[in-house]
């Protein structure tokens, strides 16, 4: 008899565990999300992560944060750096933010010239720097390891190639300031000699 009653509230404990697991409603997913700084690559804290249905959270000192599993766009914001909005298909594991004293402000055209020069001194115009004579004194092992200093070297050379074009096939930008100087000077030229024509009425 007593070993009927232990099994009976066994069952009972049993049954009463798997209705509650039933009527408890599963958390929806969600996933981890790593906000960095471009320039030094740490962790930010503090970050607010937020999308357009409402969900909101904050990174922790590691930079980790959580994310729905579906959303529409997320907004990755903090004081002083540029906010930055993924749709769902462009958000990986981790994401970084630029700062906003990284931002390029206004850019003043000054002329032919001073364009070009100023162009020149920016970007360092000078050639790349030539091997050093023999195998040993032109072997560098971090040099060739160093995926990032290759891939700016590329961008270096194609940058300085596309700044030689300018200098013989024209500048687009030059070329575009002349086009609206001149369409300036005949929109003047116009209104004086319709103010001549006036006055002479």
């Amino acid at each position: 008899m007593l070993r009927y009653i232990l099994s009976l509230i066994l069952i009972l404990i049993a049954f009463c565990q798997t209705q509650a697991q039933e009527q408890t409603p599963q958390e929806p997913q969600r996933r981890k999300l790593v906000v960095i700084d471009i320039e030094t690559k740490v962790p930010m804290r503090n970050v607010i992560v937020s999308t357009k249905d409402g969900y909101r959270d904050t990174t922790n000192w590691r930079g980790v944060c959580y994310v729905p599993a579906e959303f529409d766009t997320l907004t990755v914001f903090k004081h002083n750096y540029i906010p930055e909005r993924l749709l769902a298909k462009e958000v990986k594991d981790t994401t970084s933010l630029i700062p906003a004293g990284s931002a390029i402000g206004e850019v003043t055209v000054w002329g032919k010239n001073d364009i070009n020069q100023q162009i020149k001194k920016g970007v360092g115009y000078n050639p790349l720097p030539s091997p050093k004579s023999g195998i040993i004194g032109s072997f560098d092992l971090a040099n060739i390891l160093d995926r990032r200093g290759r891939r700016d070297r590329k961008h270096l050379r194609i940058v300085r190639q596309k700044f030689q074009e300018m200098d013989t096939t024209g500048d687009p930008i030059v070329d575009a300031y002349n086009k609206a100087m001149e369409e300036k000077r005949l929109e003047e030229e116009n209104k004086e000699s319709e103010k001549a024509t006036d006055e002479k009425k």
